[in-house]
Order: structure tokens, then sequence, then C-alpha cells
């Protein structure tokens, strides 16, 4: 798809699901937080919900855990002209509690849509709920983080969620690591290099009933 077919798609995609009415968050939110970005970004941030002030504003990553993620981008060169930001749920949830699997079931279709409509080449999950969901998996951010998989040709990279750094100051050397991690893979165009050897398919290292972990879930 062409950088314009992209952009205009995204518009169209955005004014369709704006007012969206499909679950209670609907009533209870201020602004619906769709996103902001490139339309043609290569690499794509994707949270769990908006806060507070995104709920404001209408946009993602605007409190202190977004400066602090315009820090980390500013680090390796980038800032969010060149990349796409999102979240999960639309809608804040109130009093910032955790999604529910019923409001993700809901929700990530509008996220599946960005996500194809987008086509990133890496996208960096932000914390346990996007991880979960884009891995397809019940495995914790703990045990995924700073590793690199390869699904449907696409690269998922889980790192912490911004937000954790605050409350836990030390996890900030760790989050700098994997932004140097995310830059090697936009250096080396989605690819890592020989030397890496985290480049798995969760498919392949993931054993059990399938079914059961999907009903463990609620997704998919």
């Amino acid at each position: 798809m062409e950088d314009y077919d992209k952009r205009e798609k995204l518009k169209e995609f955005f004014l369709k699901i704006k007012n969206c009415e499909e679950c209670e968050l609907s009533r209870s939110r201020t602004k619906f937080v769709f996103g902001s970005g490139n339309a043609c970004a290569s690499i794509m941030f994707v949270g769990e919900a908006p806060g507070k002030n995104e709920d404001l504003q209408g946009l993602p990553f605007v409190g202190q855990a977004g400066k602090l993620l315009d820090e980390l981008l500013d680090s390796i060169g980038f800032d969010r002209s060149e990349v796409f930001i999102a979240n999960i749920l639309k809608c804040r949830p109130p009093g910032n509690r955790d999604p529910r699997i019923e409001e993700i079931n809901i929700c990530k279709g509008y996220l599946l849509e960005q996500i194809k409509i987008i086509d990133p080449k890496i996208i960096c999950t932000l914390g346990k709920f996007s991880t979960q969901l884009l891995l397809n998996t019940d495995k914790g951010i703990n045990t995924l983080r700073g590793k690199v998989f390869k699904i449907d040709g696409r690269i998922i990279m889980p790192i912490n969620h911004p937000a954790a750094v605050l409350y836990a100051p030390s996890r900030m050397e760790i989050l700098k690591q994997d932004f140097k991690k995310i830059k090697r893979l936009i250096d080396s165009d989605g690819e890592m290099p020989a030397c890496e050897e985290d480049v798995l398919n969760l498919e392949s290292e993931t054993t059990g009933d399938e079914q059961n972990k999907d009903e463990q879930l609620g997704l998919f």
C-alpha cells in the first residue's frame, strides 16, 4: 500500500470507529484515544489502555510515562513523528484499572486493523496485556521481555511499560538496553544480526493445550 493510501485509510478508519459504543467504557470516557504518529511507520509501540491524561487529551502516552517514552525514543535518534503509538483499548478504564478480558476481546479488532493498515516491520509491545495479545500467550512480561519474536513475517519485541520504571527506577537501565536492541533491529531492517540468538518462533517453543491457553486468556 502506498504511503498516501495508508494515511487516508487510517483516517477513514478513525472516523469510522471514533464514536464507538461497543462496551461500557464508552460511557465513562472523556475522549476516544485512537493512537497517533506516522501512518507509514516501520515501528509501532502498543500499550494496554489510555490513562487519565490520555483520556483528557485524546492522545496516547502524554503523561509521565509518555515523557519517558519520548526520552527513550530520542536516545536512539527517533521522535514520535517517525513511529506510531497505540493501545489495545481506546477508552480509559475507570481508575486506571487493568483491562478486562471482555474489553480486550471487543477492542482488539481495532488494534489489529491499525496494524494491518500501517504494516510495521517491528512492533514493540509495552507490558503484559499487549504482549500476551499479540503473541497469543499467557506467559508473563518478565519471561518475554527483551526477546525478539518473528511471527507472520513481522518482528515483535516485548518490553516493560515505561510506567513500570516510574514505580521501579531500577528498571530504567533494562529499558535503555531494550531500546538499544530496538535500534539494532531498525538498523538491520527488521532482521537481527547473526550474533543475536533470541529470534524465536513462539509457537515452536510453547507447549501445552492450545485450547486451554485460549480459555485462560479469553483471547482469539
